[in-house]
């Protein structure tokens, strides 16, 4: 892969978007491209590098669109069609191409960097996350506050949230000082395509900012996504715990797990015969 598509890559990544690395990982026939020749499709369709001409690099991209939708990796073959003028020969080509996705690190971007934000900032710079804690107040957006890692951004929560352009990459979570700004966040970060919002909240607060938003015109269906309250069941009351069942709920969601205790996964009694 040539440095012009490593540089495509990275800026990518850093956008957030997810690509799609396409190899030529074994050939059959007349085919006009070595085994090892490489091309990116980025989320749009559009294509970077070549495999084996405009026909054959269209179907490569339709089916690299196919893995994304698919979000997964596999090899799939592609005929080409000397009579098109595809393949080198008179009998045709097959390629066979893997398609592999490459996700980008995800984002936390934590709207408030309140005492929960610092604990659970704490919890998950060590899990692969990039790290942003939006705030505007000074005493709090103070960098030695949290980690190194972690980007610290001073000004309006709402309007940075909007800036910060969110996307599926994005995980937003919003533990303000207080209900309006609250509701304010979460009126932005329903405007992007995070893949989790959650907002922190007792029930009647949650229940009240909903209610407002509903009568705004935001929809149920799109309440309905956010996480709130926020995190699992833990019993928390201090900041380190509610950052603990925040981060709970996230690498639950992120991993596609249960949540349930392991005991009641396995219940290994069951499978104990007792001679």
């Amino acid at each position: 892969m040539n440095t012009i598509i490593y540089d495509e890559i990275r800026a990518a990544l850093a956008q957030g978007e997810r690509l799609v690395v396409t190899t030529v990982v074994k050939t059959v026939g007349a085919a006009p491209c070595p085994v090892g020749t490489k091309a990116l499709v980025h989320q749009d369709g559009s294509m970077q590098g070549s495999i084996a001409g405009p026909l054959t690099d269209r179907k490569i991209a339709e089916e690299a669109s196919n893995a994304l939708h698919e979000g997964q990796s596999y090899t799939k073959h592609v005929y080409m069609d000397a009579d098109k003028g595809e393949a080198v020969g008179s009998c045709g080509a097959t390629l066979d191409i893997f398609y592999e996705i490459i996700h980008p690190e995800p984002r936390l971007i934590l709207a408030g960097a309140g005492y929960v934000a610092q604990a659970l900032a704490r919890l998950l710079a060590t899990m692969n996350f990039r790290i942003i804690a939006v705030d505007d107040r000074r005493d709090f957006a103070n960098p030695q506050a949290f980690a190194s890692e972690v980007k610290i951004a001073m000004g309006d929560i709402p309007q940075t949230i909007r800036t910060l352009a969110a996307d599926e990459a994005s995980w937003i979570v919003i533990v303000t000082r207080g209900h309006n700004l609250d509701k304010d966040a979460l009126r932005a970060a329903l405007a992007t395509p995070a893949t989790y919002i959650g907002m922190i909240g007792s029930p009647s607060k949650v229940k009240h900012i909903f209610n407002d938003l509903l009568q705004e015109g935001i929809s149920q269906a799109q309440l309905e996504s956010i996480h709130a309250p926020i995190g699992l069941d833990l019993g928390a009351k201090t900041p380190d715990e509610i950052a603990l069942s925040i981060a709970a709920e996230i690498l639950m969601l992120r991993n596609h797990a249960s949540g349930k205790p392991l005991k009641e996964h396995h219940n290994l009694l069951t499978e104990i015969v007792i001679a």
